[in-house]
């Protein structure tokens, strides 16, 4: 009998050893906000998704391998509260039109492997250009922050139509170094995949580059991104991106300097800026920004955005904020307020000569 409980045992303590080598953790964001917004062509009170961070839910695993090696997954899928739909949507590779189909997991979902050489995933995965803007935007690229105002489609600073093409890639590979005395670089490359009859195979192949240094108090990083565009055949695309921020305690300045160029028909050459800084206000944290977009293509293109946001924590996980934004657009330019990734669209009452704004309060939950 004792021999029984004492291999009982063994077992046990074996059984518990294997799987504390490996986890799963489930995770999300809820967040839910009442706005009040117009353009100019009219106004509309509304519940939206994401003012401050996109909402969303997901599931995050790593299975320790041995010798320093793991294994990684990440599934991740962007919801709207206010109205439980998924902000996923499926497009063709080389097409701005959707295919029908949606996307389960539209934020993420990769898998890879970790250790002393960085780490390398494949699947569908954030590009280096939109985590550089969105790591020194200090609203996290969300309402409040002003770059983030350019969502004109074929237009925008971050892939115009499909909104989405140069935020995530699907089919894509990438490698992160290890970081080396505050040093770490990026390298990702994308496959579009074609197979249209008469379109050059490298349609909708992404490569991006990024290098950035981080300490306590200063970081910087660069970007450069180029593809041949997704919905514009044989056209090349192309995106540098440079940001810098430091923390002085008492407040944390930042700013982002964004310049697209290309030979892509239609899209015009872009240059934008955002400067914006956090600070510590009495309980919360206050938070504003300030960007402008120069059209060097078409005459009287260009747009100012601001943003000014105040966070108050009721808890480590749930967060009480209010803000306001504007946008003035010039003659010839029609850019809208839109949140981060899995917020609700942009402000559809905007248009072409229109200074759309906004005035919300919400509250975020973290779990």
């Amino acid at each position: 009998m004792k021999t029984q409980l004492f291999a009982l045992s063994v077992l046990s303590a074996a059984s518990c050893a294997v799987q504390a080598q490996s986890s799963v953790t489930i995770y999300g964001v809820l967040d839910s906000f009442l706005e009040l917004a117009s353009a100019g062509n009219g106004t509309v009170t509304r519940i939206s998704s994401g003012g401050a961070m996109g909402s969303r839910f997901g599931f995050r695993g790593t299975e320790d391998l041995g010798g320093g090696l793991k294994a990684n997954f990440v599934l991740e899928a962007g919801v709207l509260l206010d109205t439980g739909a998924s902000t996923g949507t499926a497009f063709s590779p080389t097409s701005t039109v959707p295919t029908g189909a949606s996307y389960m997991f539209q934020r993420m979902a990769f898998v890879g492997l970790s250790g002393d050489f960085g780490a390398i995933n494949l699947g569908r995965q954030y590009t280096p250009h939109f985590g550089t803007m969105a790591a020194f935007d200090p609203t996290g690229f969300t309402m409040s922050g002003a770059l983030n105002y350019y969502a004109g489609p074929g237009v925008g600073i971050n892939g115009g139509s499909p909104a989405d093409a140069t935020t995530r890639r699907d089919n894509s590979i990438q490698y992160t170094t290890p970081t080396w005395s505050g040093f770490k670089g990026q390298v990702f490359y994308a496959l579009g995949e074609s197979t249209g009859v008469g379109q050059p195979k490298s349609t909708g192949n992404t490569l991006n580059i990024a290098a950035g240094y981080s300490s306590s108090t200063l970081a910087a990083q660069i970007s450069y991104l180029t593809e041949k565009t997704v919905y514009l055949i044989g056209n090349t695309d192309k995106y540098t991106d440079f940001a810098i921020s430091y923390d002085f305690g008492v407040i944390k300045p930042s700013a982002i300097f964004v310049r697209r160029r290309g030979d892509v028909v239609g899209a015009p050459a872009l240059d934008a800026y955002q400067v914006g800084a956090s600070a510590p206000l009495g309980p919360g944290k206050l938070i504003a920004t300030y960007g402008q977009l120069k059209n060097k293509t078409t005459a009287n293109a260009d747009s100012k955005a601001f943003g000014v946001r105040y966070d108050y924590a009721l808890s480590k996980r749930t967060t009480l904020y209010a803000g306001a934004t504007k946008i003035s657009n010039q003659a010839n330019a029609g850019y809208t307020i839109s949140g981060g990734g899995g917020s609700s669209p942009g402000l559809a009452l905007s248009a072409v000569g229109q200074s759309p704004k906004s005035v919300y309060a919400g509250i975020a939950h973290m779990f």
